[in-house]
């Protein structure tokens, strides 16, 4: 039997796809990846990623402010997000990338989390799930969540955390994306949250360009790889690429509605 992917979360506007986009939308196909979900960064791409999803009927898009791509006059950005989500609602799926990092220890956390926490309101007024992007944050992510208590839920992008924050992530409505990480055999502790989650509540992705598998390290990441995740995943849980499959392209579906 055939199988189908979603790549839950690739930046199809970024180098080496802008200006390629069929090719590797092609190559995607070819391992039998369908749809694209692309999120933007800020205001710098958000007219990119909407014209994209209008050239090309498998991409779908997300509107957000990246914790690490906050503007000085994040205010007016906050503002300039409202205007857009109000004028492009065909085929924007979610609120993102958006969220907390807090990496480096001199962040400025309070614009952060100002900011996410605009995104997490607009996302219950528009009733979009988030995107979310969360490095060194879980707790502080968790905390504005359940202050703000969001219907459609979301995902958590790239996750790395203990199964126990997975497992509250999801009480919350949020599905787990997993990426690349999961081929590099240092990666044990998330390769064991991953066995023990819910298949349910799991998304594939790739980052890509970013976040490369085991093997192609030093090279730009493609969505065609979402399909290699999943054979990985298959691995660590000790199931068929067909269930693994066939189950995530419907958690997919269901949380951005296509």
């Amino acid at each position: 039997m055939s199988v189908e992917f979603i790549d839950s979360h690739c930046h199809l506007d970024f180098l080496p796809f802008a200006g390629n986009e069929s090719y590797y939308l092609q190559k995607a196909q070819e391992k039998g990846v369908t749809k694209f979900i692309v999120p933007s960064v800020n205001k710098s791409n958000w007219a990119r990623v909407v014209s994209l999803s209008q050239q090309h009927s498998s991409i779908y898009y997300a509107l957000g402010i990246h914790p690490l791509f906050i503007s000085d006059d994040y205010q007016n950005e906050i503002d300039l997000l409202k205007q857009s989500l109000q004028e492009h609602r065909d085929k924007c799926v979610a609120i993102g990338e958006c969220g907390l990092d807090f990496w480096d220890p001199d962040c400025d956390r309070d614009a952060q989390i100002y900011v996410f926490r605009e995104q997490c309101l607009l996302a219950k007024q528009y009733q979009l799930p988030l995107i979310i992007h969360s490095r060194k944050s879980h707790d502080h992510v968790l905390k504005r969540l359940r202050e703000i208590k969001l219907e459609k839920g979301g995902v958590i992008h790239g996750f790395s955390g203990s199964l126990q924050q997975a497992n509250q992530f999801i009480e919350l409505g949020f599905y787990i994306g997993v990426g690349g990480v999961i081929s590099y055999e240092r990666a044990k502790k998330t390769k064991m949250v991953v066995s023990q989650l819910p298949l349910d509540k799991i998304l594939l992705e790739t980052d890509a360009p970013d976040m490369p598998l085991f093997g192609f390290q030093g090279q730009k990441n493609t969505p065609d790889k979402v399909r290699k995740v999943c054979e990985y995943l298959a691995l660590i849980r000790k199931e068929s690429m067909q269930t693994i499959s066939e189950t995530v392209y419907k958690n997919t579906t269901s949380l951005f509605g296509i």
